[in-house]
């Protein structure tokens, strides 16, 4: 029986590939598949040649792997050439490159972005068999409308998920009363980290985020800022009326220090409820100005540091477990 599927794919996918060449054929549909195919003492070339003519279908296992290879971009090449349906099978969150884009721009694309591979290499499965059984265009993928277009599988859809949920743990903060007191910096740090994971994927910058160093100097960025809030919170941010909390300063004033000049700056809470509450009558308005200062940007760094661990996790490329 001449063989009806053409499977091109990196050797270091040879799992994935092996598993859609068995599952094809317990449908009955012949695969051609390197090495098994290539009868000992043929040209390499020429059996790749002589198998894609005699197939009806050519679908690429696709992942950064295959994305850079000659013999792959050769083979594509070829089937183009030869007008067979070619299905990308597409098992990482890549885009073709540079060649690969121009012959793969058009047909249909299939994704095995999540668990179970198994579940996707059925429905390609199907989409082999519609191609087999009818005309070439006999298949052809439609365009997801509405909230089916929100895959998981959609590495920007996957970071802002996970920027909503920071953003909503940034929110409760706020609400709680756990970010610097009277500072926009509380409602503007959700909407970092919504508008951070969504700007990176966006921007193809994930895999720069996803590199050990980068990481290693984000979660000590993130460990320092948080220590420093820490510290900062719980020696400047004080109780005022009704338990509001309040932000005191670092200097005394001068009506400050001559009736408590012992205890500046470290005044008692008397002192403030003598000020009716007011900091700015105990302490400078620069000093109140830096400790403010030195919050809010912990506090933003916290929430930028987070969300571009959101942007680095969620959205980077989802890779299948693989032979080394």
């Amino acid at each position: 029986m001449p063989p009806q599927v053409f499977i091109s794919y990196s050797s270091k996918d040879r799992i994935v590939a092996n598993m859609v060449c068995a599952l094809l054929e317990e449908r009955g549909h012949r695969c051609w598949i390197a090495p098994r195919d290539i009868l000992p003492g043929t040209s390499w070339g020429e059996a790749i040649i002589d198998g894609l003519k005699a197939s009806t279908v050519f679908v690429l296992v696709f992942s950064s792997h295959a994305n850079t290879s000659p013999q792959i971009l050769r083979e594509v090449e070829r089937a183009v050439h030869l007008g067979l349906p070619i299905i990308p099978f597409r098992i990482e969150d890549v885009v073709p490159e540079r060649s690969l884009e121009y012959f793969m721009s058009v047909p249909h694309w299939l994704d095995a972005l999540s668990p179970p591979v198994e579940n996707h290499i059925a429905k390609l499965g199907d989409v082999v068999a519609a191609l087999i059984a009818g005309p070439k265009d006999a298949y052809v993928a439609g365009k997801p409308r509405g909230t089916k277009r929100l895959s998981w599988n959609n590495a920007l859809v996957r970071a802002t998920a996970g920027g909503a949920v920071l953003a909503l743990l940034l929110l409760a903060a706020w609400l709680g009363g756990l970010t610097p007191p009277d500072s926009a910096i509380g409602w503007i740090a959700p909407l970092l980290a919504l508008a951070i994971p969504a700007a990176v994927v966006g921007s193809g910058q994930v895999k720069w985020w996803l590199k050990r160093p980068v990481q290693a100097a984000l979660l000590a960025l993130l460990i320092a800022a948080a220590g420093l809030y820490g510290w900062a919170s719980s020696a400047y941010v004080i109780a005022g009326e009704n338990g509001a909390p309040l932000v005191r300063g670092t200097e005394c004033t001068p009506d400050a220090r001559l009736v408590f000049e012992s205890e500046c700056p470290d005044l008692p809470s008397d002192a403030l409820a003598d000020a009716a509450y007011d900091p700015a009558q105990l302490w400078t308005a620069a000093s109140i100005g830096r400790v403010r200062l030195m919050l809010g940007a912990s506090w933003a760094v916290i929430a930028a540091a987070a969300a571009l661990f959101v942007a680095a996790w969620l959205g980077g490329p989802r890779r299948l477990k693989q032979e080394e």
